[in-house]
């Protein structure tokens, strides 16, 4: 089977589901699904899937949404009418479409550090601001992603520094894919203001053997480093990527995961670990569709064939 026919057979079985989608989110709605669709119509140069992607966005901007997150809410759906706008999927004007949207998520956000709770608990929101921020010059939008990093640098202060008492161990996990998921977001945004201290008491930590080794962790590292010129850390980040990387059991991980972590290893030169292969019938895509987080919907562009749809189109591909 061609690359091509391989997208085909992927893109097709959703397409043919699409309307089994209910929700209006990026992950698990309409958003999503239309974002893997427009992907997918211009590479297989067939309009009716564009229309049905159109369809599908517009469905998600008229559906009343009181969620806020990124993953399902209303930031998660105008970051895919950014995306879609921004590489000519679709043709519209970001204010006139999505204004009113806009200026409810700037109310709700503007006073977030009052809130910590929600700070935690919305750090992805910064995908949507630092995409607006590139079209908008709204001084509003960087002091609520300020906010948000700091925020989140004085939670990892804190919950790093509990990290050398030997009874410390319920929220490891949690915090330092926390902590990786602030990495990403410092490097996606270009933040500069980010806390250099919260990297030095990560560094400390991993010196002396308290936190695994994470291959994302050491990119996303290696990543901000480059960027911003940071020294004295290369023995934790060539450490992280070398043993997180041979630690790696990729059968064991979510499709989101492997389909992230393939990408970043191609980025780095490597060979990907295989992940589209084996999908040559409806059978076999049901079959796939079993791996995926039962938390997510199996068609969605967070952690379904809606993901690998656009993966397999372009694996350089921007996927949050």
């Amino acid at each position: 089977m061609t690359q091509q026919e391989h997208i085909r057979r992927i893109a097709d079985f959703l397409f043919r589901n699409s309307n089994t989608v209910n929700l209006t989110g990026l992950y698990n709605g309409k958003a999503g699904l239309s974002l893997s669709l427009f992907v997918a119509s211009h590479y297989l140069q067939d309009e009716n899937m564009g229309d049905t992607a159109f369809n599908l966005m517009q469905e998600s901007m008229v559906i009343k949404n009181n969620d806020y997150s990124f993953e399902n809410g209303v930031t998660g759906i105008g970051y895919a009418l950014l995306y879609l706008i921004e590489n000519n999927y679709f043709d519209a004007s970001f204010d006139e479409v999505f204004g009113r949207q806009y200026n409810e998520i700037i109310n709700v956000f503007e006073n977030i550090d009052k809130n910590p709770a929600m700070l935690v608990n919305h750090l992805t929101v910064i995908y949507f601001l630092a995409k607006v921020a590139q079209i908008k010059a709204d001084k509003r939008i960087r002091m609520i992603m300020k906010k948000i990093f700091e925020g989140l640098e004085l939670f990892l202060t804190v919950q790093f520094y509990d990290f050398v008492d030997f009874h410390y161990i319920g929220m490891k996990m949690d915090v330092l894919n926390i902590f990786k998921t602030y990495l990403k977001l410092v490097d996606y945004s270009g933040y500069t203001d980010f806390s250099r201290m919260v990297l030095n008491d990560y560094a400390d930590l991993y010196r002396k053997g308290k936190v695994m080794s994470s291959f994302e962790t050491g990119f996303y590292l290696k990543s901000i480093a480059g960027k911003h010129f940071l020294t004295g850390m290369e023995d934790v980040i060539n450490d992280n990527m070398n043993h997180g990387l041979t630690n790696i059991y990729p059968f064991t991980l979510s499709v989101k995961e492997r389909i992230d972590l393939s990408k970043l290893v191609q980025h780095e030169g490597l060979d990907p670990f295989s992940i589209c292969k084996n999908l040559n019938s409806d059978r076999a895509i049901k079959e796939f569709l079993k791996t995926v987080d039962e938390k997510s919907n199996a068609l969605g562009y967070g952690a379904g064939l809606g993901r690998l749809l656009i993966y397999s189109v372009n694996k350089d591909i921007e996927l949050l």
